[in-house]
């Protein structure tokens, strides 16, 4: 039988109840199923599917856990290096091409791991129409750019991935200072 207090925190009324509860988790497949149920009530009052947190593994040699940094930047400000050596390529290109690579590299379209070109939210390829709509470009247009790119080896098209990837000798990522520091006053 629940109590009055823990009907009143199921229903939403209270924010904390006090009472004895079953905890318990069951492992399968890398993810836990976890429940909570009352001592005289085997029905779960809630439970859930969870993916468990990765911990950082000890280090063999001194048993010292160390710290797990992100894959991407370490949590410093990320920047795009544009590589110089390139540059006779890139001005040959049209105003327009620049541009779009410029978009893609600047609004993180590309996984710079692998160089596709991808879109943010879903992780799908970048298509020619995406690109298209994202930008209002015309049908001609945005095949005279992706062809323009694409004779430059800035961008190639894989058929077997259906995706375009960014080729890494153009720009690379990297990680800045967590700050800006700008220096006031000091024009060279």
């Amino acid at each position: 039988m629940i109590n009055k207090e823990l009907a009143e925190y199921l229903s939403g009324q209270r924010n904390a109840v006090r009472d004895t509860f079953i905890l318990s988790r069951e492992k399968a497949n890398g993810a836990e199923y976890v429940s909570v149920s009352l001592p005289d009530n085997p029905t779960p009052i809630y439970n859930l599917w969870t993916k468990p947190i990765k911990k950082a593994n000890p280090n063999k040699a001194t048993g010292i856990i160390e710290e797990v940094k992100p894959k991407h930047t370490g949590g410093k400000r990320p920047y795009i290096m544009l590589m110089q050596d390139q540059n006779d390529i890139t001005n040959t290109l049209s105003i327009e091409a620049a541009g779009l690579m410029f978009k893609l590299l600047a609004g993180g379209f590309i996984e710079w791991d692998t160089g596709r070109i991808m879109d943010r939210r879903s992780k799908q390829p970048l298509t020619i129409d995406k690109i298209r709509s994202r930008y209002k470009l015309g049908k001609d247009k945005s095949k005279t750019i992706i062809k323009e790119l694409t004779e430059n080896d800035i961008i190639k098209y894989d058929h077997k991935q259906r995706a375009y990837f960014f080729n890494a000798k153009f720009a690379r990522k990297g990680g800045g200072s967590n700050a800006n520091k700008i220096q006031e006053g000091n024009d060279a």
